[in-house]
């Protein structure tokens, strides 16, 4: 006699549609992550977050930040990495060029000309003995239109000097480190300060010993809710 299948109990059914529900998430998930991927790396220079072993020796460091906003995301980074490096002894200077008025270079060849290296007198005045001393150089920016902020590239141009071959002394400055944040969520937007970072550092043979690239932030303060505060005070401390 033919026997009629059984029903799937309740339970079974449930079982089979979470199971189903799982693989479809996973699949997504994994289809999100792909597609992110792809995403972030559309440019061919490579944007990382990493940090390099100290040697453990306290040196002079110079923390050099790019917003005129304070409290700001950045701002905050900045504070993070100064608190993790003081609290490993280093000593800090840090330089606002956003709150400090700095004028553009003008490539006027003045360079040295009066016994320093610039002859606009301006907040360089104040920064220049500083990048004299520091042996490890943090910049610190904002993400302003895929680049770094107009305040802390107009203090990058006025190291110009340091590069000239009359000049009549050169920084100190054997290691560097980069923080960036911004309102994009893709690695991708920070590829241009990322290159130009790259070839600077590599132009004076400084060291990199570390990068970190915050991304999502962009409302007053809201950096405070992401770890990267803990990771910036780590590459302090670890300087």
């Amino acid at each position: 006699m033919a026997t009629t299948p059984q029903e799937p109990q309740n339970g079974q059914v449930n079982r089979r549609k979470l199971l189903s529900f799982a693989g479809i998430g996973s699949l997504l998930a994994l289809a999100g992550g792909v597609v992110y991927k792809h995403f972030s790396a559309t440019s061919a220079v490579k944007v990382e977050s990493f940090m390099t072993s100290g040697s453990g020796r306290k040196k002079n460091i110079l923390v050099l930040t790019g917003s005129g906003r304070k409290q700001g995301n950045s701002d905050l980074l900045a504070e993070a990495f100064v608190k993790g490096a003081l609290e490993a002894s280093h000593n800090v200077k840090v330089f606002h060029s956003g709150r400090e008025p700095m004028q553009a270079c003008r490539h006027c060849g003045g360079c040295w000309s009066r016994g320093k290296p610039c002859v606009i007198d301006d907040s360089f005045e104040k920064l220049f003995p500083w990048l004299e001393q520091a042996e490890l150089l943090v910049f610190c920016s904002p993400l302003y239109w895929y680049n770094f902020s107009g305040h802390i590239k107009c203090a990058m141009d006025r190291m110009y000097p340091y590069s000239q071959k009359n000049r009549l002394r050169d920084m100190q400055v054997r290691e560097t480190m980069l923080l960036m944040c911004g309102q994009s969520h893709f690695l991708r937007s920070f590829a241009g300060p990322a290159e130009a970072y790259r070839q600077m550092i590599g132009y004076k043979h400084w060291n990199d010993r570390g990068r970190l690239f915050v991304t999502g932030v962009d409302e007053y303060g809201e950096i405070v809710k992401d770890k990267a505060l803990v990771t910036a005070e780590e590459m302090g401390r670890n300087a």
